[in-house]
């Protein structure tokens, strides 16, 4: 793990102990973890995180991430052509914020972070925050506690995620689609009951990810585990 890993971990943890629940991690350090669990290398190395807010839940959330965020001593950077404020640095530490994007433009211009600014929104945020839970974790010398959605739910993310047409990492998700899916185990899709959103998301990625033939050639296992999860599709 590198140093900035090491900095954004830490600083996430710190937040957890700060605000328990209402967040959840997710991109590519949510793979990470969920190999880690498992005793598997990740494919693709990635320094950035990424955390999704349940505005819902708890309004003030953006608020409050971006003043422990501030505390931890990341400050922001950069504002998107919309006015979003999304990304917070520390060093070559990097934290990316994001909400739902199902909040309707007023909902979501009401919501914002200690800067004054809003966030950017993703799509798939409530099913993806309702299928996470508290674990604990241990990075370099500390140990603590991490909010992360299940094995179920980080492919519901990725597949959220891929569905944005725009979003020029359609790729990355593929692949960190293979790499969750590598993981899976019939005990992790078992008697798993999906909303329609959550089908359809899952439907189109794993078409997606079949006619992507360098994810599942570069992913060990992929084209099984694709294939296992796409069982969880037939369950009433």
């Amino acid at each position: 793990m590198s140093d900035a890993q090491t900095v954004a971990w830490h600083a996430l943890m710190e937040l957890h102990e700060r605000l328990p629940d209402s967040w959840t991690l997710i991109g590519g350090q949510m793979v990470h973890l969920h190999c880690s669990e498992r005793g598997v290398a990740p494919v693709r190395t990635t320094d950035d995180a990424d955390a999704l807010l349940n505005v819902k839940h708890r309004p003030t959330i953006l608020f409050d991430f971006t003043q422990g965020l501030h505390d931890a001593g990341f400050r922001p950077t950069g504002v998107t052509p919309e006015g979003h404020q999304h990304r917070w640095v520390k060093g070559e530490a990097q934290i990316d914020v994001l909400i739902g994007d199902r909040l309707g433009q007023r909902g979501a211009a009401d919501r914002k972070g200690i800067t004054g600014s809003t966030t950017l929104g993703t799509p798939g945020a409530a099913r993806v925050l309702a299928r996470s839970e508290s674990i604990e974790i241990a990075v370099g010398d500390r140990v603590g506690h991490i909010r992360r959605p299940t094995l179920l739910g980080a492919l519901i993310a990725k597949a959220a995620a891929h569905s944005v047409g725009q979003d020029s990492g359609r790729d990355r998700h593929r692949n960190d689609f293979a790499v969750l899916a590598s993981l899976t185990t019939a005990a992790d899709l078992r008697a798993q009951s999906l909303s329609r959103a959550e089908r359809r998301y899952l439907a189109n990625m794993i078409e997606a990810v079949d006619n992507d033939a360098a994810a599942l050639e570069t992913v060990p296992g992929a084209a099984v585990g694709v294939r296992r999860t796409a069982t969880v599709l037939t369950t009433p």
